[in-house]
């Protein structure tokens, strides 16, 4: 049973409760047969015209005013406000659409570093493994918002040679550490 269906039997129990109540309560019985009818059809009419309202026109209304409002201009420069205040506060952009999913790009291929020499001490992990930045390199103090792969996106490096030159564990890395990002 579909839902119009059940609003078109609603509407006509309604219309049979409403007659018996009028007819046993109101003293309808007492009143010219003609104008029982007649009554009796003017509800119906009304209840069909509302019936009809409903169905018809409330969602061709509803269906213009969201289209209307889809079409606006006034809307669509709300969306992009939304888009740059989003992509402000969680520093990555608001997708509205759903894309098409990327391609991977593979991280070009890393030199091999030399063996340790097992005559130096062991560096503690967090700490660069050199303190001072060979040619080519830069030095970056960790801002709010920074993560490994942020940093290798702005440098242009791998996220495994940061946390290579840097003698990093893992992803973690604290506001006000400085890193040394290695050459490109």
């Amino acid at each position: 049973m579909n839902v119009d269906s059940i609003v078109v039997i609603s509407f006509i129990a309604l219309a049979i409760v409403w007659g018996f109540w009028l007819i046993f309560k109101r003293d309808l019985m007492s009143i010219n047969l003609g104008k029982l009818v007649a009554y009796f059809a003017g509800v119906v009419l009304t209840l069909l015209l509302v019936f009809w309202i409903t169905t018809r026109f409330i969602p061709w209304w509803a269906l213009r005013l969201i289209t209307d409002t889809r079409e606006s201009t006034t809307v669509v420069e709300l969306q992009a406000v939304t888009r740059d205040l989003f992509s402000t506060a969680v520093d990555r952009p608001l997708v509205i659409a759903t894309p098409a999913p990327p391609t991977p790009v593979p991280d070009p291929p890393q030199p091999v570093p030399p063996p340790p020499d097992p005559t130096v001490s062991p560096i503690s992990p967090g700490e660069p493994s050199s303190s001072a930045a060979v040619a080519g390199e830069r030095s970056h103090v960790v801002q709010s918002g920074d993560t490994i792969y942020r940093l290798s996106q702005i440098y242009g490096v791998s996220q495994d040679a940061i946390r290579q030159r840097n003698n990093l564990p893992g992803d973690n890395i604290r506001i006000g550490q400085t890193l040394i990002i290695p050459a490109p």
